[in-house]
């Protein structure tokens, strides 16, 4: 069974107080303390002073307000005193009638190398520029340095950290660039929704662990039945997105089909059965970002409420919605 213990991140559980009643081992090495160092603590006994105000100032107020907080950085100590950057991504949930707190951190040490490293390339450029031709050879060089540089940093902005495809940071300025393109040509584009049914039952009965799995697994099986047609990011919680370029509504509804079948026949580890519902719309000329994912959404919605498990077009439905 897959289990906290294998993710390539930190995870830590806190009780409703900010007591710390789980740290997998990665944590704990982060960190260099013993696991009956860290479980029972407050988890602000391992921030700095200025960190703990941040804590209680911002952090907490946030997740009490929305029931999660995405990319906030707080510095954790280690046991030699080193302060560590984390980003915390972390949702206030119920379990057996409990409320916990799941924090996924993620080190910020490497992406803050990246930064510095960009900084310090960019000042010997200027340094490099102001003696032109006898620093030409170098000057090629340090482009190269910066380019691959910014393309793992962007690499890091763009990706899902437990899915490993697209955010949803990345899908929206993908989407924008694709309205864009098609308000001048009129060439169609299709965009999908997708959200699993019952998911909330699913963490319920087989623990965050499982949930987390199904979401790996359905993201993997995502990609390779949309393959290079299209462009799949996580968009939140349990709903994805899948832009089709240049694909019109007959096609992105085969696509979508052959994703529903995907998740369908998939054998899942621990689950019984896993569908998805999928809603999707096509560019209609004037149309905006937010009208197509209004669309889709309709469309998502309506399928969810005639059995789930299907792909609806919002054309296809459109006669039978109110305006």
């Amino acid at each position: 069974m897959l289990t906290y213990e294998q993710l390539p991140c930190s995870i830590v559980l806190l009780n409703s107080e900010g007591i710390i009643t789980y740290a997998n081992t990665f944590f704990c090495n982060l960190l260099q303390r013993k696991e009956h160092d860290i479980v029972g603590e407050h988890v602000e006994r391992f921030l700095s002073t200025t960190n703990k105000f941040i804590f209680h100032s911002s952090f907490y107020p946030q997740l009490h307000m929305h029931g999660h907080v995405e990319e906030f950085v707080l510095h954790f100590e280690r046991s030699d005193g080193v302060q560590i950057p984390l980003m915390i991504n972390t949702k206030r949930t119920l379990y057996n009638g409990e409320e916990h707190v799941v924090c996924i951190l993620m080190s910020m040490t490497k992406r803050i190398e990246y930064e510095q490293e960009i900084r310090t390339i960019a000042k010997k450029l200027e340094q490099v520029n102001e003696e032109q031709a006898q620093a030409l050879a170098k000057l090629q060089q340090l482009h190269a340095e910066i380019e691959k540089k910014q393309q793992e940093l962007v690499m890091i902005t763009n990706t899902d950290k437990l899915t490993n495809i697209f955010n949803r940071r990345y899908i929206e300025h993908y989407l924008a660039e694709l309205v864009e393109v098609a308000g001048q040509t009129e060439d169609a584009f299709s965009l999908c929704i997708l959200d699993i049914d019952f998911f909330k039952k699913v963490n319920d009965t087989y623990g965050h662990q499982v949930g987390d799995y199904v979401l790996i697994e359905i993201a993997s099986l995502m990609k390779q039945h949309v393959g290079e047609e299209g462009v799949v990011a996580r968009y939140g919680g349990e709903e994805f997105i899948i832009l089709l370029p240049n694909i019109a509504k007959e096609q992105a509804v085969i696509i979508s089909n052959a994703v529903n079948e995907a998740v369908r026949t998939y054998e899942f580890d621990h689950v019984q059965r896993v569908t998805i519902s999928i809603g999707v719309s096509t560019y209609r000329a004037g149309d905006t970002e937010s009208m197509l994912i209004n669309r889709a959404d309709r469309a998502l919605y309506y399928a969810k409420q005639h059995g789930r498990d299907r792909t609806i077009h919002f054309r296809d439905i459109e006669h039978v919605l109110h305006p």
